[in-house]
């Protein structure tokens, strides 16, 4: 919900205009949320069965979509919504159980939300706060949602407190209308727990042009709140508008949220504003764990289509506007619908396979991924099908259990040992 301050009326006669950006987050959101109940619904014999998604600054629920004259849902709507279809999908027989937190500050917010547009999604069995059955053709959904009026700074503690006494996965989508609102301690709070992760909206743009690199109480502020002091030292401002700068900010947003948020992986996703080469805020997706980090790349390839652009060696994923391309900005961007899987590729060829030629003895493949996860845009296909070509290719072999894996397209597992085949061992000498 950044940006602009957005406002409902209790009754939903006041609705929001949607903005294209919000729509890119929300059908990140929505695609990633399906796959990973999905993948964590299916993982092993009986897969996740408790799940936490803590929506920090859901407003009402239901924007206009004057582009299509229609309605568009909002995140909280979005969330659900994602629940069940990846549920579903999953085909998983047993029970799960899932509790919503959807917090504002704003009890018109929370009164649309509850009273005008979660009953129009047809969603309204959930607004009372008790548990409700969502039965499907395999097994069911226990769905709980609870509201909340508050900033989520004031609320942050009671919602780790609750996912820590539940325990199983957790997701906050955090998406605030400043960078004042969620600060540095609360990330890594949320980051300290077992089995969480982040979904977060980083207003770079205005901490660029306005804090970074300048002094007073705003810089002050955003060193207190944000523990930045000691990065984006280098910043230039003057050359905010060029591709090395960009991709400094963006790598120091990454140092930044690794080192003090305590997050393992950070994954970035660029919006740009139309006829702009400056990022206006990064989607920053945080957690602990290479599953979700998987996940979720593998959500952005999906959602790709025309609009959706890759700026691999800059700021990681970017989303612009048509209007953008009609002026000819394009030269720094690559089409995934033309030859970004061959750029994809050659990417993985600098990332791992200098790895894999420095480790002649083997490396894990999990220990791979875990190493070259965050520096490519590449999904777990990308991974097998290049590390399948290079067995083809007679340049590695892999190894499972001690013995050697002789099929020709292999699903990789996470123990599987790639070393360089002893014929190009050979070679070397």
């Amino acid at each position: 919900m950044s940006g602009a301050q957005a406002n409902w009326s209790a009754d939903g006669s006041d609705l929001p205009e949607i903005d294209p950006h919000t729509k890119a987050k929300h059908k990140i959101l929505e695609k990633y949320l399906e796959n990973l109940i999905i993948t964590l619904c299916g993982k092993g014999r009986y897969g996740e069965r408790t799940f936490t998604f803590i929506d920090g600054f859901c407003g009402g629920g239901m924007y206009e979509d004057r582009d299509n004259n229609t309605e568009w849902e909002g995140s909280p709507i979005k969330i659900i919504k994602a629940i069940r279809a990846g549920y579903k999908k999953s085909k998983r027989k047993y029970t799960v159980n899932i509790k919503y937190i959807f917090i504002d500050k704003d009890k018109q917010h929370l009164n649309c939300l509850k009273n005008y547009s979660m009953p129009k999604a047809g969603l309204g069995e959930l607004i009372d706060g008790k548990p409700h059955e969502c039965k499907t053709e395999y097994g069911t959904l226990v769905e709980e949602c609870e509201f909340r009026i508050g900033e989520f700074e004031d609320l942050v503690n009671e919602c780790v407190f609750k996912v820590d006494i539940r325990k199983g996965h957790s997701l906050f989508f955090l998406d605030p209308f400043g960078w004042t609102d969620v600060s540095m301690e609360s990330i890594k709070k949320i980051n300290y727990l077992n089995k969480s992760e982040i979904l977060f909206t980083y207003m770079i743009d205005y901490l660029k042009r306005f804090v970074i690199g300048k002094h007073g109480k705003e810089q002050i502020t955003f060193n207190r709140l944000l523990e930045a002091e000691g990065y984006y030292e280098s910043a230039n401002l003057k050359n905010l508008d060029r591709v090395g700068e960009q991709c400094y900010l963006r790598n120091e947003s990454m140092r930044l949220f690794r080192d003090k948020g305590k997050a393992k992986y950070v994954f970035t996703f660029s919006l740009i504003p139309k006829g702009d080469v400056i990022v206006l805020y990064y989607l920053l997706h945080l957690s602990n764990n290479l599953t979700a980090l998987e996940v979720i790349k593998e959500s952005f390839w999906q959602e790709n289509n025309l609009d959706y652009q890759y700026c691999f060696d800059l700021y990681g994923h970017g989303f612009k506007t048509a209007e953008f391309y009609a002026e000819g900005q394009a030269s720094l961007i690559f089409n995934i619908t033309k030859n970004n899987y061959d750029f994809c590729i050659d990417k993985l060829d600098r990332d791992i396979g200098k790895i894999i030629y420095n480790n002649p003895d083997g490396i894990r493949y999990r220990d791979l991924c875990d190493l070259t996860m965050e520096l490519n845009p590449a999904s777990r296909e990308h991974y097998r099908s290049y590390i399948n070509r290079l067995k083809k290719e007679q340049e590695i072999e892999i190894v499972r259990e001690g013995k050697s894996v002789n099929s020709s397209n292999i699903i990789l597992q996470k123990d599987d040992i790639i070393k360089v085949s002893k014929f190009k061992q050979l070679s070397f000498f």
